[in-house]
């Protein structure tokens, strides 16, 4: 007798209706797959929502479920929050959203179907020569980014007009016609304008009178002399007086954290990371919790050298939204990009897996020392597709802590 096994698709769909508190359904899609008996199929779906709970808890926060048939086929009483229901329906939407943008930039380059005179061999052999190439780069072991030595405290700060409040600052800043041409042109790049500057100084004041709940456990970052080098390889002792933690146990995956002079160091290594395309990405959250309006701050560091920095907040636009999104940005709160100047990063499979370094300037982060912070991490890689090769869902090597309970950090 053959043994039977969930697909992936199967076992996204169980995920889902899980999340959702449908409990039925998931017992329901697992006795489809499976061909077992009602007990049976209870038994494993209770063993996957466990399994749930522990690797993804953010999805359950709060969460009022509904009760599983009975084997006499009858419901079991069960009970329902509309503000709930409607919370996690609202959350998924925004995972559905963001899951439909990295599907698109997945699946949008160039296969050369639109040209003339190519065939598809052609098109295979062309993207496989590509390939090759990207994985030859990657293998390499990269050049070592060099850090500024010194900082003015005048690139990030700036002096904070009496009476002006973190949300005052931001509406001034997006109701303004510079911040209104930078979102018409799509400008990522570093906003280094006055009013983002004492933005930033709002923050890392609050940032610096900060104090954790009584309840919280707070991991204490290590301090270093000796910077690492930032070359995307972690070998030789230069994390070996770092803060160590696991991000999972079953792939390996494992966080290091040291604080040098003026800059806050990560690392990360992904053994169970050997592809060399994919979404591979590292995550690092600052500040939740911190304001009303701020979500987090945040870096993204990829498959190569170069950081993504970006704030997200509750703002939504003011005035007339930029014309080339039309009345996008009177629907969708504000997200700013170019975030930090003094952030740095690169990863590299030149060990035969993913690793990745990062260093960024905790002056301009506004994180301070001996003051704690809310912190959170995550770790993405190739994405779950379907028997058809389709996008499904976004799948991750780690995490650390969640935007509804983030971690807590000093050094």
């Amino acid at each position: 007798m053959v043994a039977m096994h969930l697909t992936s698709l199967q076992s996204y769909n169980i995920e889902k209706a899980l999340i959702k508190g449908h409990k039925i359904e998931a017992v329901r899609i697992y006795r489809e797959a499976m061909k077992c008996d009602l007990a049976q199929a209870k038994n494993a779906v209770e063993k996957i929502l466990a399994e749930l709970k522990i690797n993804k808890p953010w999805y359950f926060k709060n969460q009022v479920t509904e009760s599983v048939q009975n084997d006499s086929g009858i419901d079991e009483p069960r009970k329902q929050f509309s503000g709930i229901s409607l919370g996690i329906g609202l959350f998924l939407l925004f995972d559905a959203l963001v899951v439909a943008v990295i599907a698109y930039h997945l699946t949008s380059g160039d296969d050369g179907r639109n040209e003339p005179g190519r065939n598809v061999t052609e098109v295979q052999r062309e993207r496989a020569l590509r390939e090759r190439s990207e994985q030859r780069a990657t293998m390499a072991r990269p050049g070592s980014i060099s850090l500024p030595v010194s900082i003015s405290e005048e690139k990030y700060t700036a002096a904070v007009p009496e009476g002006k409040s973190f949300r005052a600052l931001y509406e001034e800043k997006i109701g303004s016609q510079a911040y209104s041409r930078r979102k018409n042109a799509g400008d990522t790049r570093y906003d280094d304008s006055l009013l983002e500057r004492q933005i930033k100084t709002v923050r890392s004041q609050r940032s610096a009178s900060r104090v954790a709940p009584p309840s919280a456990l707070i991991t204490r970052i290590a301090r270093e002399f000796d910077q690492p080098e930032l070359d995307g390889v972690i070998d030789g002792d230069e994390w070996e007086g770092a803060t160590r933690i696991v991000l999972s146990e079953g792939e390996g995956t494992t966080l290091y954290l040291q604080v040098v002079g003026d800059w806050l160091f990560v690392a990360c290594d992904t053994p169970a990371e050997v592809t060399v395309g994919g979404f591979d990405q590292l995550r690092l959250y600052f500040h939740a919790g911190l304001l009303k309006k701020l979500v987090n701050e945040r870096i993204h560091v990829g498959r190569s050298a170069g950081v993504t920095s970006i704030r997200q907040t509750r703002f939504r636009w003011l005035g007339e939204p930029p014309e080339r999104d039309g009345e996008r940005w009177k629907q969708y709160r504000i997200n700013d990009w170019g975030l930090y100047q003094q952030a740095f990063g690169t990863s590299s499979m030149s060990s035969g897996h993913r690793q990745y370094e990062a260093a960024v300037h905790l002056g301009e982060a506004g994180l301070h020392a001996g003051i704690p912070f809310t912190f959170y991490v995550e770790v993405e890689t190739d994405p779950l597709r379907n028997e058809q090769d389709k996008f499904v869902e976004r799948q991750y090597l780690g995490a650390y802590g969640s935007e509804r309970s983030p971690e807590w950090m000093v050094y």
